[in-house]
């Protein structure tokens, strides 16, 4: 396959010049899915199960899954020799600190995939581009939530759970494009598109879009990481990329490869398409949930009311701050305009410094309840339960009594 027409970056190949190793390591992962979750997702076909009944097996681990559901369990629940289960909770705190400032990188974050045609693709082809996007932003902020609260990745864990989850999704998605499942007579076609959700942009959303932007977001509002920080929230996103599937080889080890990786991928002449602008302007549009976001609970009619005033001054000032961190010839094809909204973040950076100082004088309490204030305000907002992971045991997938949504629900909501 040509990574040029799967991508959609034209100089593909001057940038594996110039970086042969890493971007040769990326070329092979458009071509690569997980192969673990893709024998889960034929085992289902093969013994009739259903979705939902899979994903209860799975999250209640009774003890008679299937041999390929078995093999996924066992390994997801052997962590790599790497891996060190109190840097990783070090780098959960450090991530909470700044809790607050964090989610709300998410819809840069999204953007970040939405410039690459392989990232949108699959959306497009799964027949929802731009419904449902307050529902994506939620299920996808609830993740991260999950995933980054301290101990909730420990196997067994809530975010271990949810993205075991999500890594069995993607396979349903891969498998439903592939093998043409909504019968529509178009099958995905692989030679011209790569693999759907495969390695490399799995990667690149894990290390780039959800580890190494959101740090760079953070130090443009005044926040100073120390090293420490950094290596530690790398660590954790590391380990959450392994139980998500992404290649070991594909993963940073520490956050120098992390930058590395997303200096790399920022050099690709990216072409986003019609589809990517019509993801872009969905996103600030609509992804912006009020109702959620509102710190006290207010009659509707008054919600209503300041959405209309406030949704297309979000979406204005989304749209100018994002392009500080989006490439000038991307940031115009995406739709994204640069208006003097964009200063907003230096009028923030005194009054983010100003609370780290404060912070670090003790006026704030401890770290811990730091940490606890911030998760506790994020996850009220996401519809979460406030527990935190290391105040109570982590909760075991048998205790789970979540509703599954159908496969079409959840290929809905994927993005």
């Amino acid at each position: 396959m040509d990574p040029t027409v799967v991508t959609g970056a034209r100089n593909w190949a001057g940038v594996r010049a110039n970086h042969p190793e890493l971007v040769g390591r990326l070329e092979l992962g458009l071509g690569h899915g997980d192969p673990a979750a893709d024998a889960v997702i034929a085992e289902m076909h093969e013994l009739g199960l259903t979705w939902p009944q899979l994903i209860a097996m799975v999250e209640s681990d009774s003890g008679d899954l299937p041999p390929a559901a078995r093999r996924l369990y066992v390994e997801v629940s052997t962590p790599p020799p790497w891996f060190d289960s109190a840097v990783a909770r070090a780098g959960a705190r450090a991530w909470w600190r700044f809790g607050t400032l964090q989610s709300s990188t998410l819809y840069q974050s999204l953007i970040y995939g939405y410039k690459a045609q392989g990232f949108v693709r699959p959306l497009v082809a799964t027949g929802r581009l731009t419904g449902q996007v307050a529902d994506r932003v939620q299920g996808t902020g609830r993740w991260v939530a999950e995933a980054t609260t301290p101990g909730s990745m420990a196997p067994g864990a809530p975010g271990w759970v949810a993205t075991i989850r999500i890594r069995l999704l993607h396979a349903l998605i891969r498998d439903h494009l592939v093998a043409d499942r909504s019968g529509t007579g178009a099958p995905w076609d692989v030679e011209e598109w790569g693999v759907p959700i495969n390695q490399t942009y799995s990667a690149l959303t894990i290390s780039g879009g959800f580890l190494a932007l959101p740090l760079i977001v953070a130090h443009d509002f005044g926040i100073q990481y120390s090293s420490a920080d950094r290596e530690a929230i790398t660590h954790l996103w590391r380990w959450i990329g392994w139980v998500i599937g992404v290649d070991p080889d594909l993963l940073p080890t520490c956050y120098a490869e992390a930058q590395d990786l997303f200096a790399v991928a920022a050099d690709f002449e990216l072409e986003p398409d019609s589809d990517s602008r019509d993801l872009t302007r969905a996103l600030l549009r609509e992804g912006f949930d009020l109702r959620s976001a509102m710190p006290i609970p207010l009659p509707g009619p008054m919600i209503s009311a300041m959405d209309l005033v406030m949704r297309p001054l979000l979406s204005s000032s989304f749209s100018a701050i994002s392009t500080r961190w989006v490439e000038d010839p991307v940031a115009g094809k995406l739709g994204l305009r640069r208006t003097p909204l964009h200063h907003l973040v230096d009028v923030a950076r005194p009054a983010v410094r100003l609370r780290e100082v404060v912070r670090v004088m003790g006026f704030l309490g401890s770290e811990s309840r730091v940490v606890d204030r911030e998760l506790r305000t994020v996850r009220r907002g996401l519809g979460l339960p406030p527990t935190l992971a290391e105040s109570a045991p982590p909760t075991e997938p048998s205790t789970r009594t979540s509703r599954i949504p159908s496969p079409m629900r959840l290929l809905s909501r994927a993005g």
